[in-house]
């Protein structure tokens, strides 16, 4: 199938007139250096990543908005989980629930997860 979209809205036109996407994917990503894993399960794609500082530089150099990403994600039907060492931190698209922090921050329609936020950053047992 070849989409043709000039503008984030028409993409996002297209996407409504689409049924909803299953994701199965197992992969593993490197950018920059950094390694990190995407995995799809059927309507949640998790990309996992070793740090949060890997995560920042991510969130950074995205191509797209926090809202537009969401408002994509939601129209297909989509859920992205973003975790730090296998703790979820935040969540978009179709499953997500703003939290205020987020809004407040200015980061759009994402869910943070304060709890997975902590335990990302507690150092591994052995």
């Amino acid at each position: 199938m070849v989409i043709t979209a000039k503008t984030v809205g028409d993409l996002f036109d297209l996407l409504e007139r689409k049924p909803d996407l299953l994701v199965d994917a197992d992969l593993t990503v490197e950018r920059d250096g950094i390694a990190f894993t995407v995995r799809g399960y059927d309507d949640l794609v998790a990309v996992d990543l070793p740090s949060f500082g890997a995560a920042f530089a991510l969130w950074r150099d995205r191509s797209v908005t926090g809202t537009d990403a969401a408002t994509a994600l939601a129209a297909a039907g989509l859920t992205a989980e973003l975790r730090v060492r296998g703790a979820p931190v935040a969540r978009l698209g179709e499953d997500a629930v703003p939290s205020r922090l987020a809004k407040r921050l200015g980061l759009g329609p994402i869910e943070l997860f304060v709890d997975g936020a902590l335990l990302a950053l507690t150092p591994q047992r052995e």
